[in-house]
């Protein structure tokens, strides 16, 4: 589906709910909130939204958040969820928000394809912002103020240009926002590692996500860090976590270590690179599963 035919199906839909996943992140946050209101300048009624659970941000992504926005989205109710029509943003896969029983009319993600959202519209972008940017810089004119957000969006799913699925066309798009701050410089001024002065099991829930390809389905998430001092320690808390997908970016080092532990096999992975969740990693944990199976 492309985007123009995109718009002409939300139209007259009544008031569209636009959602990110939950352990909700800047680049679902913006997404959210400018997807909204693109549909509002086309005459399509639509809300940023949240659901009452499991929709808080961790500190890194709440402190680039307040930098560039004030986060102000409809709060619907667990149980109201069947009363509303949602269009998903930064995720695909219907598990990470609303629940299957929920009435969809399509996304915007660059996530791997989980093929259950029909009218999806799939991009291999860094950052679904951008990707948003891209698609409407033609026929909706960005605030400034918009142009940021989307710009911070970028910086934190491309790991300021470190991540392995930050790409030289990123760059191109992401230049015409018009903002020319230095990679480093805003890393050192907005990451916040982990914390991992809480317990190890509570730190796999850290970035958490669940995933389903067909009968596959396994939860995912994972440590920002400068070392690997606690690396054994959350390796075997993998190991006890059964179909889960640990992941551990070291930056003083540029290297990714990633755990999958799935129908009691596991199955380990090193970097020497900034790996992409997203990307780089699902990619190689789908390819190994098809092995498998």
């Amino acid at each position: 589906m492309n985007i123009n035919d995109l718009i002409e199906k939300l139209r007259n839909q009544g008031m569209i709910y636009v959602i990110g996943h939950s352990n909700i992140d800047i680049d679902s946050a913006v997404s959210s909130k400018i997807f909204s209101e693109i549909l509002n300048k086309f005459g399509i009624t639509a809300t940023y939204a949240i659901l009452e659970e499991k929709y808080n941000f961790d500190t890194y992504n709440q402190k680039m958040v307040d930098a560039c926005m004030n986060f102000s989205p409809t709060i619907i109710k667990k149980d109201e969820i069947k009363e509303h029509t949602f269009f998903l943003v930064d995720h695909n896969d219907y598990l990470q928000s609303v629940g299957p029983e929920a009435n969809i009319l399509g996304c915007i993600d660059h996530h791997p394809n989980s093929n259950k959202i029909s009218s999806a519209i799939i991009s291999d972008t860094c950052a679904t912002a951008l990707f948003i940017f891209k698609e409407f810089k033609k026929y909706y004119d960005f605030s400034d103020e918009q142009k940021f957000q989307i710009y911070m969006a970028f910086l934190n799913d491309s790991t300021f240009g470190k991540s392995s699925r930050y790409k030289e066309s990123d760059e191109i798009i992401a230049k015409e926002l018009g903002f020319k701050y230095d990679y480093n410089e805003m890393f050192r001024k907005y990451f916040i590692p982990t914390n991992l002065e809480q317990r190890i099991e509570d730190v796999l829930n850290n970035g958490l996500k669940s995933y389903k390809f067909g009968n596959i389905y396994f939860e995912s998430g994972y440590v920002e860090s400068f070392d690997t001092n606690r690396l054994k320690e959350y390796e075997e808390a993998v190991k006890k976590r059964e179909n889960y997908l640990g992941i551990w970016i070291d930056y003083t080092n540029s290297k990714t270590y990633v755990i999958f532990n799935y129908i009691h096999k596991i199955k380990k992975w090193k970097y020497d690179f900034i790996a992409s969740r997203a990307t780089t990693i699902l990619n190689d944990v789908l390819s190994f599963i098809k092995i498998e199976n």
